[in-house]
């Protein structure tokens, strides 16, 4: 393997100078530079990573940390942190892992974005410094060196009751996704009280447990339909795929949607305006909760002081489901 004084000897200079100009730095006349990387082509150098970036001690590289990439919900997401991570010249790992990653415990990375509720919140404590920041996007997290960057999920709730109300209902069921889901239990603690705010009881026979998954949907409306004659008018999903299963299994157990049994979701993927009926849904700006998410993460590296809280914008869009 060529080493960095080989470059030096076929570029016939020393190996101080073949390491300012290997290392990109300003000192070296643009001839001697030239002379020095056509070297290092001709003889096949490469710069070894592993060793600048512990000399540098940072690696230019963010991690976004991720439970899975089940769903359409990420693509935007993703979007969103990727147009924050090329205007600063980083780049950008992505893990979906259920253990403590690898990555994220031996700091390969300069700081992470976790979406992953597999990983506690114990080791984001213990890993979370000055020197490597962390960003959480569904969980609170007090640490000065970790910054929550939350869904307004309790509003869109308000917005989904106050619009099944306004329908005439007074029997209203909940699908809900996994209890380590912040966002979703969130969502569904956001439902409780909205229904309290209309004076509405809240019947734990009502709570549907699902997996966020549109086939989970599906089997667990089809077995509560099954077993429960008499249901609500009308339910709430923590997500949109959970609600577009419910649908389904709906459909075919033969009641009419919404006249029937109605329904609501959140997220608004792209996919929710196409199901026959298309679905009613909180709309949340995926790829400005990326985007900011990541902004804060660069302003942590930056050590900027008093980074603002950034309310993620949602919207209610009415459709033929409900």
């Amino acid at each position: 393997m060529s080493t960095l004084k080989d470059v030096a000897k076929k570029a016939n200079v020393s190996v101080a100078t073949a390491s300012y100009v290997m290392n990109g730095s300003d000192l070296i006349t643009k001839q001697t530079k030239e002379k020095v990387l056509l070297a290092a082509k001709e003889i096949g150098y490469r710069p070894n990573g592993n060793a600048k970036n512990l000399k540098k001690n940072k690696t230019n590289i963010i991690g976004l940390f991720l439970s899975g990439f089940t769903g359409p919900f990420f693509n935007e997401l993703l979007e969103g942190i990727q147009v924050a991570v090329i205007k600063r010249g980083y780049e950008m790992v992505v893990c979906a892992s259920d253990d403590k990653h690898r990555l994220l415990v031996e700091r390969y990375v300069d700081g992470a974005i976790i979406l992953n509720y597999h990983i506690s919140n114990e080791l984001l404590d213990s890993l979370a410094s000055e020197k490597f920041p962390i960003v959480v996007l569904d969980r609170e997290l007090e640490n000065p060196h970790v910054k929550e960057v939350l869904l307004p999920n309790k509003h869109g709730m308000d917005y989904t009751v106050s619009h099944l109300v306004e329908q005439g209902h007074k029997r209203i069921g909940f699908i809900a996704g996994s209890r380590e889901s912040f966002d979703g239990e969130s969502r569904l603690e956001g439902f409780r009280e909205s229904l309290s705010k209309h004076d509405l009881p809240f019947k734990e026979t009502d709570l549907i447990r699902a997996d966020f998954t549109e086939i989970s949907g599906l089997l667990c409306m089809a077995k509560f339909l099954e077993e429960n004659e008499n249901y609500p008018t009308a339910f709430v999903s923590a997500n949109d795929e959970m609600a577009m299963g419910a649908i389904k299994a709906s459909q075919q157990t033969g009641l009419k949607v919404p006249d029937d049994i109605a329904f609501v979701g959140f997220d608004d993927i792209d996919l929710s305006r196409y199901v026959q009926p298309a679905l009613t849904t909180v709309r949340v700006q995926k790829k400005q909760w990326g985007q900011t998410a990541a902004e804060a993460l660069f302003a942590m590296l930056q050590k900027k002081e008093g980074i603002d809280e950034a309310e993620i914008p949602i919207e209610f869009i009415p459709r033929q489901s409900s």
